[in-house]
């Protein structure tokens, strides 16, 4: 290796750390850096060299407690590894590569050993509080269960940080949602406790038998699934939230699902993420959470939960993502809240733009994009605007929700003065026309409408 001399600039010095190191082997990869933009000189390259080799001999000696000259070389790369990990977990510590550099050129490396396994035994000790208050939901799922009960204390008993600091002892199969591989030994398991805390702390918001409906919801098999309960349970109460219901249920409907569809389908995908992120907030006001980790952790999440959100309202796959209970209650009372009623000289000029078409799939576009409330729309199709079979190519073009919503305001408002008008006859045509397991379940449907 060719050595050259230090030629620091205000540039170098300002390296983003937070940006740019390497989470697993920082002390390797400072060390690379540095070299690369002649940050440390040749003494201080030789001087970090030696210091290393004579820790590692230090190591060995323990290791073999003085009784054989004789090492597998896997082993001593896993203890050179060890001691990699234990200074960089120091060097850590340090927010700038100035400051790491003023450490790597003033102190010896076997202190900052010793700076790092203390900090390694602080993050055990934190990681052991954390798992001490985990807040276990009382559910019954395989990895969730057999993670928290055997797996966290297996790592606690096995992990050895004088020779294997950054090894992750235990079997941990739980998945978080998010979960950074990129971090090792007792890093990885301070991190992964903070989110399973966070995570939990979100679940035990609702009551215990509502996460258990949402994970047979999910799956009848969800006992043996690798999932994550935290990603089940924020779905379907921001599903919740975007109906316009508070969280005593998260049971998510068939009907809900439309209307879901039909509030969000237009939204382009950064606007879905906001959208969802303020969803997100206004969940969090709901269940009164006052912890800043954990909503800066559920805001995270929605805005990753909207790209799957968003292929799924293009593939009108929502029963994927917002879960049914399989107990459903189908005496559940839905309320609908009516759009802004248009001026009339709104009307007028809408109803004229309408009648000058002559294709009705352009009339139909005019009549959805135009009109907001249940009584203008009824006193559009009640005046001259669409003929015959127009009305039935409107009524296909509506979603379920739209249709039962239709119905209802029939019975509560409209029938009284629009039975004899051809918009009525045509509707009950078209209902009519569907089949008798249709009308029956939009039937069930249309008597838990109620309106505001």
């Amino acid at each position: 290796m060719m050595f050259m001399e230090s030629s620091n600039t205000i540039e170098e010095y300002n390296f983003d750390i937070r940006k740019h190191f390497n989470k697993e082997n920082f002390f390797e990869y400072i060390l690379t850096y540095s070299y690369k933009k002649k940050l440390l000189n040749k003494e201080d390259f030789e001087k970090i060299y030696y210091e290393r080799i004579e820790i590692l001999k230090n190591k060995l000696t323990y290791y073999t407690r003085n009784e054989s000259s004789s090492v597998r070389i896997e082993a001593l790369k896993s203890i050179l590894k060890s001691i990699d990990y234990t200074i960089g977990i120091y060097l850590k510590t340090f927010n700038s590569i100035k400051l790491i550099l003023n450490e790597l050129k003033e102190l010896s490396l076997k202190e900052m050993l010793l700076r790092g396994e203390a900090v390694i035994e602080k993050k055990i000790s934190d990681s052991k509080i954390l798992f001490h208050n985990i807040g276990k939901l009382n559910i019954e799922n395989y990895t969730y269960d057999d993670t928290i009960d055997h797996g966290i204390s297996e790592f606690f008993n096995e992990y050895e940080y004088k020779f294997t600091a950054h090894e992750a002892p235990g079997c941990i199969d739980y998945q978080l949602y998010f979960d950074d591989m990129n971090y090792t030994g007792i890093e990885y398991m301070y991190n992964y406790l903070i989110n399973l805390s966070l995570e939990n702390e979100f679940c035990n918001k609702f009551k215990i038998d509502e996460v258990n409906e949402v994970l047979k919801g999910y799956h009848e098999e969800n006992k043996a699934l690798l999932i994550n309960v935290f990603e089940l349970v924020l779905r379907n109460s921001l599903g919740v939230i975007i109906c316009g219901r508070d969280l005593g249920s998260l049971n998510i409907s068939e009907l809900d699902r439309e209307y879901i569809k039909s509030k969000l389908k237009k939204l382009a995908l950064e606007e879905l993420q906001n959208e969802l992120v303020k969803t997100a907030e206004a969940c969090c006001i709901n269940l009164n959470i006052k912890n800043k980790n954990l909503l800066c952790y559920v805001r995270k999440a929605a805005f990753k939960f909207s790209s799957l959100l968003s292929i799924n309202i293009k593939l009108n796959r929502l029963e994927t993502v917002f879960v049914s209970f399989k107990s459903n209650d189908y005496h559940q009372i839905i309320y609908y809240t009516d759009g802004i009623k248009m001026s009339n000289s709104e009307f007028r000029k809408l109803n004229k733009k309408i009648l000058g078409c002559t294709l009705v799939n352009e009339k139909i576009d005019l009549i959805k994009s135009g009109i907001k409330s249940l009584e203008d729309l009824t006193d559009m199709l009640g005046g001259d605007c669409l003929f015959k079979a127009e009305y039935i190519e409107y009524f296909k073009s509506l979603s379920q929700l739209e249709i039962i919503i239709l119905l209802a305001y029939i019975k509560e408002v409209a029938a009284k003065k629009d039975y004899e008008k051809e918009w009525y006859v045509e509707f009950n045509i078209y209902i009519s026309r569907l089949s008798k397991k249709e009308q029956k379940r939009l039937e069930e449907l249309e008597k838990k409408i109620r309106f505001k």
